[in-house]
């Protein structure tokens, strides 16, 4: 199944602390196949995300482990897609 997320910053200055292993989490789910791509929102700061898995709570249980998420740095809103 394939899963497009939209994540939002919440607090932009608390996230330097957390970057180095933010980016070893997100390595990790591009390793595991659960991350295909990943895009910088230019309009305001956070992310798109395409994610692959099982199903929405298989992926979003991997996603909200992520540092940002985990510190209340990132909300992340996830929405089922298929190819058409």
């Amino acid at each position: 199944m394939i899963v497009f997320a939209r994540g939002s910053i919440t607090n932009r200055e608390a996230l330097a602390p957390h970057r180095e292993e933010e980016l070893r989490a997100v390595a990790q789910l591009k390793a595991d196949g659960v991350m295909k791509a990943a895009y910088r929102r230019t309009a305001e700061p956070g992310v798109y995300l395409i994610l692959e898995g099982s199903s929405v709570d298989a992926v979003r249980e991997r996603v909200d482990s992520l540092p940002f998420v985990v510190e209340g740095l990132m909300t992340v809103e996830y929405e089922e897609v298929y190819a058409i």
